[in-house]
């Protein structure tokens, strides 16, 4: 689907469970996530299904080389809006692999939707995820209540 230097954004296959899990389940990686702590038959259920960005889809990041899960990237459109959230496996992060494929994604989903704003949501105690939204382009614009969230908006 889309090809960086050292990644690739592709739909997720049934070999991507076992590693998906151990990294989702863990849960004081996964403290600021919701998609998390699901058997194994839930997740093939939400993962392994046709892609549409309306219902929403969960992406792989693996490795070029080594074709290993790295992370995820979650997409959803509603209405005029395109929201994205990202994870990394602990073994992977700070290498800046979620960096690296949202340098190419968001110009992407920029073309493809030029009519929709690019969301991000995060906790108020995620700082490392606030700071890379900074980094990419993303502005804040403040915390929405009943999402328990703060919102960013890319501004490129």
């Amino acid at each position: 689907m889309l090809e960086t230097d050292r990644c690739i954004l592709r739909p997720f296959e049934e070999r991507d469970l076992d590693s998906f899990m151990t990294y989702r389940n863990n849960e004081e990686w996964m403290k600021y996530q919701s998609f998390k702590n699901l058997t194994k038959e839930q997740y093939r259920e939400t993962l392994l299904v046709p892609l549409n960005i309306d219902n929403g889809v969960q992406l792989a990041i693996s490795g070029k080389i080594s074709d290993n899960l790295l992370g995820d990237i979650f997409l959803a459109k509603k209405e005029k809006a395109v929201t994205i959230g990202y994870s990394i496996n602990p073994t992977h992060s700070r290498k800046g692999y979620i960096s690296e494929v949202l340098k190419v994604l968001l110009p992407k989903l920029k073309v493809c939707y030029p009519d929709c704003k690019i969301i991000a949501m995060t906790e108020r105690e995620n700082i490392p995820s606030k700071n890379l939204l900074i980094k990419l382009g993303f502005i804040y614009r403040g915390w929405m209540d009943d999402l328990q969230s703060e919102i960013y908006v890319y501004s490129n």
